[in-house]
């Protein structure tokens, strides 16, 4: 990736807002991540009017609606047929009401056979100790303990909840201004490095 110039930044500055990221991309000869990575970096908005007038209009008809595309070669031969399963999980180990650790480092528990089996383990106990979960309900243990799916210490809350406990906002005001004021310093930090190139990082 070739270094922005200060040119070029004063550029996309003054066309950020009146031509599609595409367009500048090709006028400066940049790529299209490369465009909006800088433009989020220098925090470069669109105007509303600019994004209303790019958005899909409701009743306009895509180009690709009613088409059909059916692959060719050998793609019938090595499709995944309904009925079969992965023979990476073993079905006597990984059958109905196993358990696995998922990506977030939490449990899951497989609750059918087919697509979309598992299950957040707990979610499952919450709905057949408590009953349904309402929409956009997030179940979470009290200690923390992401393997303790006891019921009693589980709770339901909202997204919003989630987002009040995650969030700066949460401290004092004293604290929460400091935290608004390094994360201003530092993005004033990285707009440095990357106008001047004597203090642009190296890999």
């Amino acid at each position: 990736m070739k270094p922005w110039t200060k040119t070029e930044i004063g550029k996309l500055r003054r066309m950020y807002r009146t031509l599609t990221n595409r367009e500048i991309a090709k006028r400066l000869r940049r790529t299209l991540p490369s465009i909006d990575n800088m433009a989020h970096k220098l925090d470069l908005r669109k105007p509303q009017k600019f994004l209303e007038a790019h958005r899909f209009q409701k009743g306009l008809r895509p180009w690709n609606k009613d088409t059909h595309w059916t692959a060719g070669g050998r793609s019938a031969e090595t499709r995944f047929k309904k009925g079969n399963y992965s023979k990476r999980w073993d079905r006597e180990i990984y059958c109905i009401g196993a358990l696995r650790i998922n990506a977030d480092g939490g449990l899951d528990i497989k609750v059918k056979e087919g697509l979309r089996a598992w299950e957040a383990l707990p979610r499952y106990v919450w709905r057949t100790e408590r009953g349904p979960i309402t929409e956009g309900g997030i179940v979470r243990p009290i200690n923390g303990d992401p393997h303790d799916t006891r019921i009693e210490n589980l709770r339901i809350g909202t997204r919003m909840d989630l987002m009040r406990e995650n969030t700066y906002h949460r401290y004092p005001k004293e604290i929460a201004a400091l935290i608004q004021l390094r994360g201003a310093l530092q993005r004033q930090i990285n707009k440095r490095i990357d106008d001047e190139p004597q203090y642009r990082r190296t890999a």
